[in-house]
């Protein structure tokens, strides 16, 4: 008891980071939103210094969920929702694949409670189940986001034409929500990451730990030789295949000082 109350008095004393305003935090650390942070998002709406919706969601994460979030995940989902919001306002169905702690479509939904968000992902992590019951006693709309554990590769949208959002898919699972996205002829808004540079996958039978997965799935990395050209040479092919498949694309960027990855494919079937 006594260890415990001392590791909660030092999570409430004040950092360096206090002494700035939120929009001036290192928005890449990987450090989680701590106790002591609930201040500083209360005081940033004094200021007009940070949006409403990341200071709410930043100060009940400090508040009920402290060390379990990290700073990172929490400007990234908010930027990313940011992206979805403006270039699609009006979509009510949305599916997250790859949906990790489900943060992105928490503020998808706190955007517009009239949306009907899910999440997908291979496995629902007991941080998602936390933070969803947390944010749920404050907008109790949010218990409406509904969970299903799937492989990407059998991801099914539940309405043909539904937003397919994904919020740094790693590497060929980017290329997995894009053709979840063009199998529905869906609305996307893709920030990928983890461009594999050096692939090592087999023509036929897949990675050990990912069976069954070829570069047939996905012609446009043209068995990896497009891969093997680097970021740029990946994000052309995958915005020229959505093109040659009759979609409009976009890029849109979110704030580099939260992610050197931070290019995202926004793409509209004409």
């Amino acid at each position: 008891m006594v260890l415990f109350s001392s590791l909660r008095r030092a999570a409430t004393q004040p950092l360096q980071r206090h002494q700035l305003p939120v929009s001036a935090w290192r928005k890449n650390s990987r450090s989680c939103i701590q106790l002591g942070d609930v201040r500083s998002f209360k005081e940033s709406g004094h200021t007009g210094d940070a949006d409403e919706l990341l200071r709410a969601v930043g100060g009940i994460i400090g508040s009920e969920l402290p060390d379990r979030v990290a700073r990172k995940e929490l400007f990234e989902a908010h930027a990313v929702a940011r992206v979805v919001d403006r270039h699609f306002p009006e979509e009510t169905e949305i599916t997250e694949f790859c949906a990790g702690c489900g943060l992105l479509g928490i503020f998808l939904m706190l955007l517009n409670p009239r949306r009907r968000v899910r999440c997908s992902d291979k496995k629902k992590q007991l941080l998602a189940c936390r933070l969803q019951d947390a944010l749920t006693v404050h907008w109790p709309f949010l218990q409406g986001i509904t969970w299903e554990e799937e492989d990407a590769r059998h991801g099914q949208l539940k309405t043909r034409g539904e937003l397919v959002a994904s919020c740094h898919a790693c590497s060929v699972l980017s290329d997995e929500v894009i053709l979840t996205a063009r199998r529905g002829r869906s609305p996307l808004v893709l920030v990928p990451c983890c461009y594999q540079k050096a692939p090592r996958l087999p023509r036929e039978v897949g990675w050990p730990w990912l069976p069954n997965w070829s570069w047939k799935r996905w012609p446009w990395l043209e068995e990896g030789s497009i891969n093997a050209q680097g970021r740029d040479a990946i994000h052309a092919a995958r915005v020229k295949c959505l093109e040659e498949d009759g979609y409009e694309v976009w890029e849109e960027f979110i704030d580099p000082n939260i992610s050197k990855m931070n290019m995202a494919i926004v793409a509209q079937p004409t």
